[in-house]
C-alpha cells in the first residue's frame, strides 16, 4: 500500500513536470505575433515561471521515483532504469542549456523576436519528448539487454 502510494506521488510529479509544456504552445504563438513589448513581457515571464515549476516538479518526481526504486524491489542496473537516468541526466543538462540562454536574450540587443521565439518552441520540443520517452521507459519498462 505504501509503494502505491510512492508510485502515486511519483506520477504526479510526472504530470507536473510535462503539464506546463502544453500550456507553453499556444502562449508561444502570441509570442510570435505579439507587438506590444510589455505585454510580450508578461508572457516571456509566464514561460520563465513555467519552466521553474517543471524544474521543482522534476526534483519532486526523481525523489519520489528513487523511493519506488528502492521500495519495489528494483535494482539500479535494471535496463529500464539505467536507460531513464541517462536520459534523466540528459534532460537536466538540456533543461539548463535550452532555455535560460535564449530567455536571457529577451530585452538586449541580441534580441530578435521571431528567432526567440523558433528557439524556445524547439526547445520545448525536444524536452517534450525526452520526458515522454521516459514516461514510456516507466510504464513498458522495456527489456533492452
Amino acid at each position: 500500500m505504501f509503494y502505491d502510494f510512492i508510485v502515486y506521488l511519483h506520477v504526479i510529479g510526472a504530470i507536473l513536470s510535462i503539464g506546463p509544456f502544453f500550456v507553453l504552445f499556444p502562449l508561444m504563438k502570441r509570442m510570435q505575433y505579439e507587438q506590444d513589448m510589455a505585454v510580450l513581457k508578461g508572457h516571456v515571464d509566464a514561460f520563465s515561471l513555467a519552466i521553474q515549476v517543471v524544474k521543482h516538479a522534476g526534483h519532486f518526481l526523481v525523489g519520489f521515483g528513487i523511493l519506488a526504486v528502492l521500495l519495489g524491489g528494483y535494482p539500479w542496473t535494471t535496463p529500464w532504469i539505467l536507460v531513464t537516468i541517462i536520459l534523466l541526466i540528459s534532460s537536466v543538462i538540456y533543461l539548463a542549456r535550452a532555455f535560460k540562454p535564449t530567455l536571457r536574450t529577451f530585452g538586449t540587443d541580441a534580441f530578435n523576436q521571431q528567432r526567440f521565439v523558433r528557439k524556445l518552441r524547439k526547445a520545448v520540443w525536444i524536452y517534450v519528448v525526452l520526458l515522454f520517452i521516459m514516461l514510456w521507459l516507466m510504464v513498458t519498462k522495456p527489456r533492452f539487454w
